[in-house]
């Protein structure tokens, strides 16, 4: 891989810094997605480079380069070194600052149609604090923000894994509103914002202000230091809850009575609560309570219009899924995206993995039986999560040595 950072180049007031259609006279235009884990992974060239893949993530601005593993070269725009901060339990992270850059969403027809944006500010982690492609199991290079919403009504649809972007003037409101139902969201600093209501174990409410969060695989978090109101519930399970900017996300799990948001219902939810030190300085009081993550976004088809401050929202076949989580208590990862090896990355203190005498570092050789090589990283989660009481049979590598592991799954939530 070579990157070149190319010296300071200052962008023209003519040039266009939002988001347009590459081919003017397009009104709309749908590009298909990958999904892995709840996220959803587009392909993006940015100043010519070849085609590289970036979750979309509402819950930032803007666009993250997080490693250029596979990428022979890419040309960017240099500015200067800076530091950056997250959710997570370490300090602040160096990343270069780059502005000025051509993005690039390609259009699959191959003829030059797709999303543009000529003046593109790019961060360029120094070290790849995310992992991406070890988590997701699939080359991934970045993240790319909300700043893609600004400019266009889009429209996600998980089941048919595609994203639709919409020019007002060819957004029919009239249609929609008989097929989707409108749920107001408020953006700040050109994020969405969405209101929901909690009712916790004991009957009482808490109404939540949530980021709409299309990087966060779970379904939501909420952080009781910003609201008293907010009770943890009695019975939760330790769990990794995802990997931020300064470093692991840890916290707990657990369920409670309902979730409102709009007209919909949904009984038992799981929600995240991470703990303080993995918040960081995040600041949060009633105008933030937590995040709304894709484990709830993916029950519906949704389409965002930023500008007249609305969420629609409509079922699809996995409205009503079970809300599940890992149960055995361990974390895989997948090294290298494009060799099928699969090891165990982090055990949780008294998990059904860890009384099984697991250990970070392990290698899972297969699985229920199953061969690790011919399964995805997906196909493996599916498995932890999976209901209360069922046995999993590991074949795993430790140090040249193969064991073979029985657990059950346990429900404690």
């Amino acid at each position: 891989m070579f990157l070149c950072l190319l010296p300071g180049v200052r962008v023209s007031p003519q040039q266009h810094s939002g988001f347009r259609f590459a081919v003017p006279d397009d009104r709309s235009l749908t590009i298909p997605f990958e999904y892995s884990q709840n996220l959803i992974i587009i392909p993006v060239r940015i100043n010519q480079s070849q085609p590289m893949k970036f979750v979309l993530d509402t819950g930032i601005s803007s666009t993250i380069i997080t490693e250029l593993t596979g990428v022979d070269t890419l040309l960017l725009n240099y500015a200067r070194e800076v530091r950056v901060a997250g959710l997570g339990t370490g300090n602040s992270v160096e990343a270069y600052y780059s502005p000025g850059n051509r993005l690039m969403i390609d259009h699959a027809d191959g003829l030059g149609r797709g999303i543009r944006q000529d003046s593109t500010e790019i961060f360029v982690l120094a070290s790849d604090q995310f992992e991406l492609s070890k988590q997701l199991g699939i080359q991934v290079n970045g993240l790319i923000g909300s700043d893609l919403f600004n400019e266009f009504i889009v429209e996600i649809d998980p089941v048919e894994k595609q994203i639709t972007f919409h020019t007002r003037d060819d957004f029919r409101e009239k249609r929609l509103k008989k097929r989707f139902t409108g749920v107001p969201v408020s953006i700040s600093g050109g994020k969405a914002y969405i209101d929901i209501v909690l009712i916790q174990e004991d009957g009482s409410a808490v109404n939540a202000r949530l980021l709409i969060d299309t990087g966060a695989s779970l379904g939501l978090w909420v952080a009781p230091k910003a609201d008293p109101k907010i009770k943890v519930p009695a019975r939760t399970v330790r769990s990794l809850l995802g990997q931020g900017l300064n470093g692991l996300i840890s916290g707990v799990n657990g369920r409670v009575a309902q979730l409102r948001l709009g007209p919909y219902t949904f009984r038992k939810p799981l929600v995240s609560y991470p703990d303080s030190s993995s918040l960081g300085g995040l600041l949060l009081n009633r105008e933030r309570h937590g995040s709304l993550g894709n484990d709830i976004l993916r029950r519906f088809t949704v389409i965002f219009d930023y500008q007249a401050g609305m969420l629609y929202v409509k079922p699809n076949k996995w409205y009503n899924a079970p809300f599940s989580y890992n149960r055995s208590g361990m974390e895989v990862e997948k090294s290298f995206p494009t060799v099928p090896v699969y090891t165990i990355y982090n055990v949780i203190e008294n998990s059904p993995a860890e009384k099984a005498g697991l250990k970070e570092g392990d290698i899972i050789e297969s699985i229920n039986f199953l061969p690790a090589f011919n399964l995805s990283l997906d196909d493996i989660y599916q498995i932890l999560h999976g209901e209360e009481g069922k046995n999993v049979y590991l074949k795993i590598n430790r140090e040249g040595i193969s064991r073979k592991i029985k657990f059950r799954l346990e429900g404690k939530v």
